[in-house]
C-alpha cells in the first residue's frame, strides 16, 4: 500500500481578505525593476495572469509566503520549484534592476 501525503489546499485571496497593493505614485509599473503592480495584485488574489516577469514572480512569492503559504504551495501556484522560492526567500527577496546582468558562473 502506498502512503499518500495529504496537502492543504489554499484558495488565494480568501480567509484573510484580498490583498491590496498601494503604490507611492500614480504609476502602477516599476520600470526599473520590471514589475507591473496590478499583475502582482491579481496574482496574490488568485487571478494569476498568463505570464509574470521574474521580478513579479518574486514579489508575488514574497507576499504569499508573508500570508502563510509555504514554498511548496507557492511554487506549485507559480510553476516554480520550492527550492527556487526558498532561495529567493533566503536572499531577502532581492529583485535585480532591469539591464543588470546576473553574475557569471565560473
Amino acid at each position: 500500500m502506498t502512503r499518500r501525503r495529504m496537502r492543504t489546499a489554499h484558495r488565494l485571496g480568501t480567509g484573510q481578505g484580498r490583498i491590496s497593493l498601494a503604490t507611492t505614485s500614480a504609476a502602477t509599473v516599476d520600470a526599473e525593476r520590471n514589475i507591473d503592480w496590478i499583475a502582482v495584485e491579481l496574482a496574490v488574489n488568485g487571478e494569476l495572469p498568463a505570464r509574470l516577469t521574474r521580478p513579479e514572480q518574486i514579489e508575488t512569492a514574497r507576499l504569499l509566503t508573508g500570508r502563510g503559504m509555504g514554498p511548496t504551495d507557492v511554487g506549485l501556484y507559480l510553476g516554480i520549484t520550492k527550492g527556487t522560492i526558498a532561495a529567493w526567500r533566503d536572499k531577502g527577496w532581492k529583485v535585480r534592476p532591469v539591464g543588470r546582468p546576473a553574475k557569471a558562473v565560473r
